[in-house]
Order: structure tokens, then C-alpha cells, then sequence
């Protein structure tokens, strides 16, 4: 009876009950050996001093922008965020240079960067901690062209904290900002 099985399996292309179990140890030591991998780049990664992170500057370029246009592109991505690996290649950096910026920027408190496992390989995924304010957004603020500015103050007749324009200012851009999410 047990030989008949045997065969059934052998012709279904399906490996013996001890073959099975040779094949499904090597695969478990391969994963232990891609994640050791995994580890070992991600520690190289992670090798940079404090002094090398907080000074980092690319030759040539000018870091402000630089930092505008990574906070642009990760704020882009919103919640989903974007992999440190793609953003670097859309930037034509290196990955060290821009293993030393999303480090750079995590310490001030711009980005937030998320360890994931992604093909079995070590990564980070870059969120956005703060989304930047658009000019569009300040332009469309009721301030600007306030009739009664100049009586406008936090104790006045006239208050920011019950102004109906900043009320529906404010709930207006909030609205754009989750149909632009969605």
C-alpha cells in the first residue's frame, strides 16, 4: 500500500516524505542565511558616526534643496511612504550618500525611517513626519486680505479663535488634503 503511494507521488512530480522534509530544511537555512545577509548589509549601513551623519554634505550640491526635494518626493508617498532604495535612485545618489541623508534627516526630525523586510532583504521604507505647507495653502489664507486686520488680536473684538474665515479656511484645506490622500 505504502509503495503505491509512493509511485502516485513520484508521478505527480511530489517528493518523498524524507526528501520533503531534506528540501523544506534547506529552504529554512537559506532564508536563516538570506536574513543573516540581510543583517550584515544593513549593520554596514548603520556604520557612520554621529560627526559624519550631522556634517553630511554632498560636493556640489546644494543640501537645502536637496532636503526640500526628498521631503517632496517622501511626502508624495504619504502614509505608503516610498523604499530609502527608490528614492535614491530617483535622486542619482549612492546608497551610502543616501543612507547618510535619510539618517541625517531622521535626526531632525523630518523623515521617519521603518525597517521592512521586503524579497527577503532588509530595507527601509521613508515616511514623512511633518507634510510640508504648500504656497497655494498660505495664499488661500483669509489673513492676507482681512478687512478688519488691524483690529485683529487673540483678547480683541475681532479674534483669530473666532474668526468664521479661518474656521472655513481651515476645514477647506483639511478637506483637500484627504481627497488628495484618497
Amino acid at each position: 500500500m505504502a509503495k503505491k503511494k509512493e509511485e502516485k507521488l513520484k508521478k505527480r512530480g511530489r517528493p518523498k516524505s524524507k526528501e520533503k522534509k531534506v528540501l523544506m530544511k534547506k529552504t529554512v537555512v537559506e532564508k536563516k542565511q538570506i536574513a543573516k545577509k540581510a543583517v550584515r548589509q544593513d549593520e554596514v549601513e548603520e556604520e557612520f558616526d554621529e560627526e559624519e551623519i550631522e556634517n553630511f554634505e554632498i560636493k556640489g550640491l546644494d543640501m537645502e534643496k536637496l532636503t526640500t526635494r526628498v521631503c517632496n518626493i517622501v511626502a508624495e508617498h504619504g502614509d505608503d511612504g516610498i523604499f530609502q532604495s527608490d528614492l535614491w535612485k530617483k535622486l542619482k545618489l549612492t546608497s551610502r550618500d543616501g543612507s547618510r541623508l535619510a539618517l541625517k534627516l531622521e535626526r531632525r526630525n523630518i523623515i521617519k525611517r521603518e525597517k521592512v523586510l521586503e524579497n527577503g532583504r532588509w530595507t527601509y521604507k521613508l515616511k514623512i513626519v511633518k507634510m510640508p505647507v504648500s504656497t497655494a495653502t498660505i495664499e488661500a489664507a483669509p489673513c492676507l486680505i482681512c478687512p478688519v486686520e488691524q483690529k485683529c488680536s487673540l483678547e480683541g473684538e475681532v479674534s483669530p479663535r473666532t474668526c468664521p474665515l479661518i474656521e472655513q479656511w481651515v476645514i477647506t484645506e483639511f478637506t483637500d488634503l484627504k481627497k488628495k490622500k484618497k
